[in-house]
């Protein structure tokens, strides 16, 4: 696992599904339990190129589609469906250590998180 930052530095980019499913209630309370966490947050990704593979449309932080012919496919990574929520309740709240307090972790196989 590493930190969105680290992550950042390194040349990738978060991008998530373009008809994400999330709720506006589970990211009320998601909100309200990061602003007295105590464990390390962790968000579940995976590489653009298995959510292309799987027939998934992705949108990188501009809102532009990714595509399997761009050039920077394997810099690209989605966040996994079941941590949509906690991912949008963690850019609402906006917090200056945002990128060193988040952990990214990396996942070889999407199967166990998102439902195909």
């Amino acid at each position: 696992m590493k930190k969105i930052g680290h992550i950042k530095r390194e040349g990738y980019s978060i991008c998530v599904p373009q008809k994400a499913k999330v709720d506006a209630r589970i990211i009320g309370k998601l909100q309200c339990q990061l602003m007295c966490r105590v464990d390390k947050t962790v968000v579940h990704v995976s590489y653009a190129s298995e959510y292309l593979i799987r027939g998934k449309t992705i949108v990188d932080a501009n809102g532009d589609f990714v595509t399997s012919l761009d050039n920077d496919l394997e810099k690209k990574l989605v966040v996994v469906d079941s941590d949509l929520n906690l991912w949008y309740a963690l850019l609402l709240q906006n917090s200056e250590g945002f990128d060193d307090e988040v952990e990214v972790e990396i996942l070889n196989s999407i199967s166990k998180y998102s439902p195909f």
